[in-house]
């Protein structure tokens, strides 16, 4: 029923209009047709008799009178012609009048009389005018009558029963076939757009006309297009979002870890040198020789602190405001750079570099964090190679476009696969005693992956049949 109110309510406007209409054009038939009728019957008769007079003038009497029958049939009116003194020359009807015999052969009458006065008659059209003839001078007088259009006004009257009942069937009728017909696309649009306000697209707006109702199933179209479509960006968009806070939830989890971790670091020798501080102070047993002590104190502090400025260089890649300082680099001079400071770690342990890297190859990113990581890697294949060992750096061409591969192989040395899952996790380390003459902080690697994430640098650490291999895929500039 909803949906239709528009269709009754036009239905019933429509109806009430046409009904209307037509009592207005009855109502304007009943009282206007008459005078209407009167005057343009007036002008009728008026144009008739200048005409009569005008073409009689030049006429005999005998000759003029098929005129005065013409104009009296014609206009439903009665002619007499008399002279002077009153006595009826002719007159238009063939039967007697007041006793009077019409002759047939002359049309004018016997044993004349003075005129009967014309307007005893009621509603006419009476009028006396001079005619002449070629063979006299006479007076025309026309008589007609309105009757009728009085009497078609009464049986007007009488019939408006039956007028109002065929208007009020006509008028209902047409009403509501107008009101179905403009208001079936609007109710189709309707229900379609019902649908579009449910958030249901499964159907589009078929176009029927290319009228404004055409246009408007366009735009409604184009608008569920596009609220479909920014539906589906609002979804991605909160999918995204989702995404982004269960990262940022999981690295704020990551840094309080970290942090945990780090704070627990830290405990642990700042507890041993209390322990130290409190025996040279009270010169208990072996701690009376404070050179010894102090010595190891302060390698102790070195470490906290080397500890300290790697915890500070992992929280500047993890700030938003950090930016990276880009430039060609060549990497065979800095593969040469690297391996130079490290020489005297690998002479420690008799160990082998070997190099395999061309001289063209270049990259453009951020020298200071490549270098760093690439030392730390390669630092670890040192200090993790039995002695006599070989380490192979090979920088190649990769096959993926736009990319050069780095590969880092220290022979000899298998880990297993457990903790190569784990092995860059913060102070993760392999050597479970965590003591400080076997390994470092256990930072390396996590600095490394932080920092060749920074790069946009893939990375992965895989046993082979020669050892264990780091490689490294950089891309030749950062967009």
């Amino acid at each position: 029923m909803k949906m239709k109110r528009i269709t009754y309510k036009l239905f019933l406007i429509t109806s009430l209009i046409l009904i209307a209409f037509a009592g207005m054009i009855y109502l304007t038939l009943y009282f206007f047709l008459p005078t209407f009728y009167e005057q343009y019957k007036t002008d009728q008769l008026k144009t008739g008799i200048v005409e009569m007079i005008d073409k009689s003038k030049d006429l005999p009497i005998q000759n003029a009178l098929p005129l005065l029958d013409e104009y009296a049939q014609k206009n439903n009116a009665i002619i007499y012609l008399h002279n002077n003194e009153g006595i009826i020359i002719y007159a238009s009807f063939l039967s007697f009048i007041q006793g009077n015999a019409y002759s047939s052969t002359t049309g004018i009458l016997d044993n004349s009389e003075p005129l009967r006065n014309t307007n005893d008659l009621p509603n006419s059209f009476d009028v006396n005018m001079p005619i002449r003839f070629q063979d006299a001078n006479l007076t025309l007088v026309v008589s007609a009558t309105y009757q009728p259009i009085n009497e078609a006004t009464q049986v007007l009257a009488l019939f408006l029963p039956y007028i109002s009942i065929i208007v009020v069937i006509i008028g209902i009728g047409s009403a509501y076939l107008y009101s179905r017909f403009i208001t079936r696309p609007l109710i189709y649009i309707n229900r379609k757009a019902q649908k579009m306000a449910d958030l249901d697209f499964s159907e589009k707006i078929e176009v029927r006309s290319n009228d404004e109702m055409g246009e408007l199933s366009n735009s409604l179209n184009d608008l569920s297009l596009n609220l479909q479509q920014s539906m589906l960006d609002l979804q991605d968009a909160n999918q995204k979002l989702k995404s982004d806070m269960e990262k940022e939830r999981e690295v704020e989890k990551k840094r309080r870890d970290f942090f945990a971790i780090v704070a627990h670091e830290l405990k642990t020798p700042l507890t041993v040198m209390k322990g130290h501080l409190e025996g040279m102070m009270y010169k208990i047993g072996p701690y009376k020789d404070r050179d010894t002590y102090l010595q190891k104190n302060f390698q102790t502090v070195q470490d906290m602190e080397q500890l300290v400025r790697e915890i500070i260089g992992i929280s500047k890649l993890e700030q938003h405001t950090f930016k990276l300082q880009l430039e060609e680099i060549n990497l065979a001079e800095l593969i040469d750079t690297i391996t130079k400071n490290l020489g005297f770690f690998a002479s420690q342990k008799d160990i082998q570099m070997i190099k395999q890297i061309g001289s063209h190859l270049s990259v453009y990113t951020d020298r200071f964090l490549l270098e760093k990581a690439c030392k730390n890697i390669i630092h670890n294949a040192i200090m993790y190679s039995p002695h006599g060992e070989k380490v192979y750096i090979e920088v190649t061409q990769n096959s993926k476009p736009h990319h050069i591969q780095i590969r880092v192989i220290n022979t000899g040395v298998k880990i297993n696969e457990e903790d190569i899952q784990h092995i860059f996790k913060p102070f993760y380390r392999i050597e479970k005693s965590r003591n400080r003459n076997t390994g470092g902080s256990g930072l390396g690697l996590f600095i490394v992956k932080q920092t060749f994430e920074a790069l946009y640098i893939t990375y992965s650490m895989n046993n082979t049949e020669q050892g264990v291999e780091f490689l490294v895929t950089i891309p030749l500039s950062i967009k």
